[in-house]
């Protein structure tokens, strides 16, 4: 699982700056804020690979976000050569003291459309295979050459494109044991018998998020039919939801998410959580042309019944393809919705963050928040499973400032600082409610 980000010099945040993580993530805050900056990292990494899964770079312009150039995206307080800092921080589900970061420094392309790996710093900590109470812990920072190209995929490697891969060379890179024999992280051997096997089954995943913007598509006539990619997803706009649904729709769902007694279809399932969620209603999905469908809910075009079905149908149909290990981005997954159907879709969402599927949530609503605190009173979630990160600008030195917000057991919330938690609430977080009921009593 994904712990931690930290970021320097991108975009507003000029200091290295954490955001903790947990199973379960909301970013709110004040526009501007850099809530979408954090997750604009992961989405860098992720069309970076769709572009190229062996590569050196990040690309700026793909298929999850469009940030223009390089100076669009460095902080504007710092000169040009000073580089870009991602760092990632992972946990191993199976084993707490397995944990490992990966730091990218990063600097422009010459077209300064892409952002260029110079280095890659792997810090490593835990068991040893052989020696089953030996802790191990290793910091390797490695030149992005032109001969090395970086696997960001699936637990980052280095490639020596001139030399196969061979454990038995001793000059060579060696990958750390995985569950894929042919994935790994690697380090550079200068002794052989100095680096042990390690037990680490750790997969980034980066490749794997599902990513659903804020910018919908709408209710539409017609959908146009298309091969699913290798990755099957709803696209960043929802718009290949309906051919996704259409194909894969007598594929088998968890049974944690199933509803009822019916079958654990997809399509019989998106049909029950939107009805759950909104109202009962059939879903119908009709060829009309060799490349043309057609959708029905209940006995009428997406346009005649709202656009609230259109906008919660990608979602749910994500949350029921998801895999465990797999991550979940959604911004504002609220629109269109009436508060009951908001609280009613972050019951599905724990519920899907339950089988192991990791979520991001960027919301301005208060009934996102309300409902994590009555999954967190109910057990549904448990407090650590939750982090609630709020974004404000500090206009006394022109940063921004970033709370971690806690919910106990008994829903209440908390502001988590190195001291510990404090009742108090920083101004601005969910309190307009409040101080309307001020003015008006």
């Amino acid at each position: 699982m994904l712990t931690q980000i930290k970021l320097t010099n991108f975009k507003c945040f000029k200091e290295e700056t954490t955001f903790p993580l947990s199973k379960f993530n909301l970013f709110t805050g004040v526009n501007g804020a850099g809530k979408s900056t954090a997750l604009q990292a992961l989405l860098l990494m992720k069309q970076s690979i769709e572009h190229d899964v062996l590569t050196t770079e990040l690309i700026l312009n793909g298929s999850c976000v469009l940030l223009g150039s390089f100076d669009d995206v460095r902080n504007n307080q710092v000169s040009r050569k000073n580089p870009i800092f991602f760092e990632f921080f992972y946990s191993d589900d199976n084993c707490e003291k397995n944990k490992l970061s990966m730091r990218y420094d990063l600097q422009p392309k010459v077209d300064a459309m892409s952002l260029t790996i110079l280095k890659v710093g792997i810090s490593l900590h835990c068991l040893n295979l052989r020696k089953e109470k030996e802790e191990i812990e290793k910091c390797i920072t490695y030149d992005v050459e032109s001969k090395h190209r970086l696997l960001l995929g699936k637990g980052i490697i280095l490639i020596d494109n001139d030399k196969p891969m061979k454990e038995s060379d001793p000059n060579h890179i060696y990958a750390f044991k995985l569950n894929d024999p042919d994935l790994g992280y690697i380090a550079k051997r200068e002794k052989i018998n100095e680096i042990p096997i390690y037990d680490f089954s750790f997969n980034s995943n980066v490749d794997n998020i599902y990513f659903i913007s804020a910018d919908r598509i709408g209710p539409q006539e017609f959908y146009q039919k298309s091969t699913l990619s290798e990755f099957p997803h709803v696209g960043t706009k929802g718009e290949f939801t309906v051919n996704l649904l259409d194909k894969l729709a007598q594929e088998l769902v968890n049974k944690t998410l199933c509803l009822g007694d019916d079958a654990r279809t997809l399509i019989t399932q998106t049909q029950a959580w939107l009805g759950t969620i909104l109202n009962p209603l059939t879903i119908k999905i009709n060829p009309l042309k060799v490349n043309i469908l057609e959708l029905l809910i209940g006995d009428f075009k997406p346009s005649n019944v709202g656009f609230g079905y259109s906008s919660l149908l990608p979602i749910i149909v994500t949350g029921l393809i998801a895999k465990p290990g797999e991550k979940i981005i959604i911004e504002n997954p609220e629109i269109h919705l009436h508060p009951k159907a908001q609280s009613a879709l972050i019951e599905f969402l724990v519920k899907v963050a339950n089988t192991g599927v990791q979520i991001f949530i960027e919301s301005h609503s208060d009934h996102v928040l309300n409902a994590l605190r009555v999954a967190t009173k109910e057990n549904r979630l448990s407090p650590e499973d939750t982090s609630i990160l709020f974004f404000a600008t500090n206009p006394a030195n022109n940063a921004n400032d970033i709370t971690s917000i806690l919910i106990d057991e008994k829903g209440k919330l908390h502001k988590k600082s190195n001291e510990g938690t404090t009742a108090k609430i920083p101004k601005g977080f969910f309190d307009e409610w409040t101080n309307s009921m001020a003015k008006l009593f």
